[in-house]
C-alpha cells in the first residue's frame, strides 16, 4: 500500500493557548514535512492576525469578505515542521473570543479558494466535510480496565452518503490484539456482521502511516454507501488498556490523538485522503478501574525523629488502578512492628477518600519499623510497608527521600491532567519528590508557562518538592532535563535549529542549577554526545525495563554517572503507574505497545528537601535506583560513599540494607563484571566484602540487590584508584 497522510491539515484555534501578558495564541503543528508550495489560509473575524509558522512569518495577503471572513496568506515553499512533522503556530493581534471561530488551514492544494464554512472549506479540500463523513456508535462502551472485549461498531453514512469506488478506515491500538480475518477461534478476529452495500476487506497497516501507536484496517466500497446506510463491524481482543481512560477524539491531529477503537474516517477517491467523521457524531469508550483487590502500604524513607509520622494506605484494583467504589467491605487492621509495636483496629475510621487512609504514629523512637495490613476477619496478610527507619538525635547520616522524574500527561503524549500528576504523586504514589517530562515538542510556548507556574504552586519546602523538567527528544535521541529554578529554557529536539544536542547543552554548560540525563530506550550514540557537565545521571531501570548493560557498557567507555529508578509512565503518574503483577515484561501499557513493565523509583540522600539539594544530589551522584520497592541502601567503599571518587588502599565493601521482602541476592558488580554473589534469606542485612582479588588501578563498583519477589535495587556507583 501506498503511504496515506494528509498533507492538507485544519487547526481549531479554540484549542490554541493564551497566557496573560502575552499577545498571541499558540498551538502545536503536525503535518508531514512534504516539500513544496504550501498555501495558508486563516478564516477567522480578527482583523488583520499575523501568523507565526516556527520562525516563518506570514501576513495577510488578501481578505475574501462574505458570511464567514476568509484571509490568504498567500503561496510558501519554506519547509514547515522541518525535519520530523511537528512545529508551533503562533498567531498575533486575536483575541480570546474571537479565536473560538477561526480556523487555521495550511493546504498543498494551492489552486483552490476556500471560502464558506469551515464544512465548505472541508469539502473543497476533501470533497467531504467531517460533519457528513457519517456517525459512529459502539458497545461496549464502557470497558473494566484490562477485560477482553468484543467490540461492535455501527457506522451510519450521513445525509449524502458516499459514492462509489469509497474506503472506509477503521483503527485500532496497537496494545490491543492485531486483526485478523482469517480465524473466528483466534484472537484479533474482525468481520462485517452487516453491510448495506458491497464491502471488500482492503487490508491492515501496522504501524498506521499516520500513527506509531495505531494500526489501520481498510475496507473498498465499489458501489459507495446510501444516505444514513449502515455497516457494522465485530472485533475481539483479549488485550486491551489496563489503565481508567476515557478515548474520545475522533480525528488523528497527532500521532498521539486519544481516539477510541474502531474510529471510522472515510476516502471518497483514490486519492486516499481519509476524512475522520466529527466528535459530535462519533463514538468514545471509557476503560474504568476494576474492583478493589490490593492494599499498598507506604511509609517515609529514612527520616530524623519527628512527633508524628504518617503511614498512608492506597486500595486499588488489580492494575494498581485507583478504585471507584465508594465502598470496600473488608476490615483491616495495621500491626506496626519495629522498636515500638502498636495495632490499629479498623482503618476505616482513618479514611481520607475513597480509596485511602492515613494513620498517624506518635512518638516513635529510632530504629526500623515496618507495617503490616491483616484482614480483621480472616486474620490473612494483606500488605506490608517499606521499610522505615528513624535515626537517633546523634546520626549524622543524610535523610533518603522518595521521587520520580520521568512522566508524561495530555500535555504531550499522555492522558491524564498535567496538575494531576503531582496530586497523584503526593497524595497517591505518596512521594517526596516529583517532576514532569512532557515531550517540549508537543507542547507549545504559552502552555509551557502555564505548566511552569503549576509546578510552582506545588513545591512546598520540606513538603514535597517539584522539578521543572521536560523531555528532549532529537537527532541524538532523548533527554530529560531539569532545574532547580522557576523557569527553564525551552528547546525542541524537533526544530531543526535545536534538533542536535550541541545546541541544548552549550546553553546549559556551567550552570549548577540545571542537571539533565538520557532516557533509557531511547539514548542514541550516548557517548558521542555526552556532555559531562550537564549529563549526569543514566535511568538504569525504567517502564522499558533494566539497563545494567547499558550503564557496564557507558561506564566502561569512561562515563561518570549516578542512577536513578524512572518510568516513562505516559497515565499521567510518576511511580504509581498501572502494573500488571503477573505481566512484567509482557503486557504493554497506554500509548505505547512497548513499554511493559511497571514504573521505578529514586532514592535520594538530601540534607534537606528542596529543590536546590536535589539538583544538586542529582548532579552528583547521590541517588540510587528500584524498580518500585521502597529497599533503604546504604553502601560505601572503604568510607568512600556512593556516587563519590576516591583513593583507596583497601576495597573494603559495606553495605546495609532494609528490604520490603526477603533479600534474596547480593550481587558486587566490578568494570561490569559480576564479582561476588551472596545469597541472604532475611529483611535486614549488613553485608561486608573485601575485594582482594584486585590489582592497582581504577575501577567503578555498584551494587545489585535482588528480593524474594523480584524486585531489585541498583546503587550509584563508587569510582576508585587503587
Amino acid at each position: 500500500m501506498d503511504k496515506e497522510i494528509r498533507t492538507d491539515r485544519i487547526f481549531p484555534l479554540k484549542d490554541a493557548t493564551f497566557y496573560p501578558g502575552r499577545d498571541f495564541c499558540d498551538i502545536v503543528y503536525f503535518c508531514p514535512p512534504v516539500e513544496g508550495k504550501k498555501r495558508i489560509w486563516l478564516m477567522t473575524y480578527a482583523k488583520g492576525p499575523v501568523v507565526f509558522i516556527d520562525h516563518n512569518m506570514f501576513k495577510p495577503e488578501k481578505i475574501k469578505k462574505g458570511s464567514f471572513r476568509w484571509i490568504d496568506y498567500g503561496i510558501t515553499d519554506v519547509k514547515l515542521a522541518y525535519p520530523r512533522g511537528f512545529g508551533q503556530i503562533k498567531v498575533y493581534g486575536i483575541t480570546p473570543q474571537q479565536s473560538f471561530d477561526s480556523y487555521l488551514v495550511i493546504t498543498t492544494q494551492t489552486s483552490l479558494e476556500l471560502s464558506g464554512s469551515i464544512q465548505d472549506a472541508e469539502c473543497i479540500l476533501f470533497g467531504i466535510s467531517r460533519q457528513n463523513a457519517g456517525y459512529s456508535s459502539i458497545n461496549p462502551s464502557t470497558i473494566e480496565a484490562g477485560n477482553p472485549a468484543r467490540f461492535t461498531l455501527v457506522y451510519k453514512a450521513g445525509e449524502k452518503g458516499l459514492p462509489r469506488e469509497s474506503r472506509i478506515r477503521f483503527n485500532f491500538p496497537r496494545v490491543f490484539a492485531r486483526p485478523q480475518t482469517e480465524s473466528i477461534k483466534k484472537d484479533g478476529y474482525i468481520r462485517i456482521i452487516y453491510n448495506d452495500c458491497r464491502i471488500y476487506f482492503d487490508g491492515i497497516k501496522v504501524p498506521s502511516d499516520e500513527s506509531h501507536r495505531d494500526g489501520d484496517i481498510f475496507y473498498f466500497l465499489p458501489d459507495g454507501l446510501k444516505p444514513f446506510g449502515k455497516i457494522e463491524v465485530e472485533y475481539r481482543t483479549d488485550t486491551t488498556f489496563i489503565l481508567p481512560v476515557v478515548c474520545d477524539v475522533m480525528e488523528r491531529r497527532y500521532w498521539f490523538s486519544n481516539m477510541p477503537v474502531l474510529s471510522p474516517a472515510v476516502s471518497l477517491d483514490n486519492k486516499k485522503i481519509f476524512v475522520s467523521v466529527s466528535e459530535n457524531n462519533g463514538h468514545h469508550i471509557r476503560f474504568i478501574a476494576g474492583k478493589p483487590e490490593r492494599l499498598h502500604l507506604f511509609f517515609p524513607g529514612r527520616i530524623r525523629q519527628k512527633d508524628t509520622v504518617n503511614l498512608i494506605g492506597i486500595i486499588t484494583d488489580k492494575y494498581r488502578n485507583l478504585v471507584e467504589e465508594k465502598n470496600w467491605k473488608m476490615k483491616i487492621n495495621i500491626q506496626l512492628e519495629g522498636n515500638n509495636s502498636k495495632e490499629i483496629k479498623d482503618v476505616s475510621n482513618y479514611l481520607t477518600h475513597r480509596y485511602r487512609f492515613c494513620v498517624d504514629f506518635k512518638g516513635l523512637p529510632a530504629g526500623i519499623y515496618r507495617a503490616k495490613a491483616y484482614d480483621q476477619d480472616t486474620g490473612k496478610l494483606i500488605a506490608v510497608s517499606n521499610p522505615l527507619e528513624i535515626m537517633g538525635k546523634n546520626d549524622k547520616r543524610q535523610e533518603i527521600f522518595w521521587g520520580e522524574i520521568h512522566g508524561h500527561t495530555e500535555m504531550s503524549d499522555g492522558t491524564g491532567k498535567f496538575e494531576g500528576l503531582y496530586t497523584n504523586a503526593r497524595n497517591v504514589g505518596c512521594l517526596d519528590f516529583a517532576a514532569s517530562a512532557d515531550h517540549a515538542c508537543y507542547f507549545t510556548d504559552n502552555q509551557w508557562e502555564w505548566m511552569q507556574d503549576i509546578t510552582n504552586s506545588f513545591n512546598k519546602n520540606r513538603e514535597f518538592c517539584t522539578l521543572i523538567g521536560y523531555e528532549w527528544a532529537g537527532n541524538q535521541g532523548h533527554r530529560n532535563i531539569y532545574t532547580s529554578s522557576r523557569r527553564l529554557k525551552l528547546f525542541r529536539g524537533m526544530y531543526e535549529p535545536t534538533g542536535n544536542l550541541d545546541a541544548v547543552y552549550k546553553e546549559f554548560e556551567g550552570i549548577k542549577n540545571i542537571v539533565a540525563g538520557p532516557h533509557t530506550g531511547h539514548t542514541g550514540d550516548f557517548w558521542r554526545f555526552h556532555n559531562r557537565q550537564v549529563e549526569r545521571f543514566l535511568e538504569i531501570y525504567s517502564m522499558w525495563g533494566h539497563f545494567d548493560k547499558l550503564a557496564n557498557k557507558i561506564l566502561n567507555q569512561g562515563a561518570i554517572l549516578g542512577f536513578t529508578g524512572g518510568g516513562d509512565c505516559h497515565s499521567g503518574n510518576v511511580f504509581f503507574s498501572p502494573e500488571d503483577r503477573n505481566g512484567q515484561g509482557k503486557t504493554a501499557h497506554f500509548t505505547s505497545y512497548q513499554i511493559r513493565y511497571k514504573c521505578g523509583i529514586t532514592g535520594a540522600f538530601l540534607e534537606d528537601l528542596d529543590r536546590e539539594n536535589l539538583i544538586y544530589c542529582l548532579r552528583n551522584r547521590k541517588t540510587y535506583a528500584t524498580t518500585g520497592d521502597r529497599i533503604l541502601v546504604d553502601f560505601s567503599i572503604s568510607q568512600i560513599k556512593m556516587g563519590e571518587i576516591g583513593k583507596v588502599e583497601d576495597v573494603l565493601i559495606k553495605a546495609d540494607i532494609h528490604g520490603c521482602d526477603t533479600i534474596k541476592k547480593i550481587e558486587v558488580i566490578r568494570n561490569g563484571k559480576i564479582i561476588k554473589k551472596e545469597y541472604i534469606d532475611k529483611m535486614d542485612v549488613v553485608f561486608n566484602y573485601e575485594d582482594n582479588d584486585i590489582e592497582k588501578g581504577k575501577y567503578w563498583y555498584y551494587l545489585k540487590i535482588t528480593q524474594k519477589n523480584k524486585e531489585v535495587a541498583y546503587t550509584s556507583p563508587v569510582w576508585l584508584e587503587i
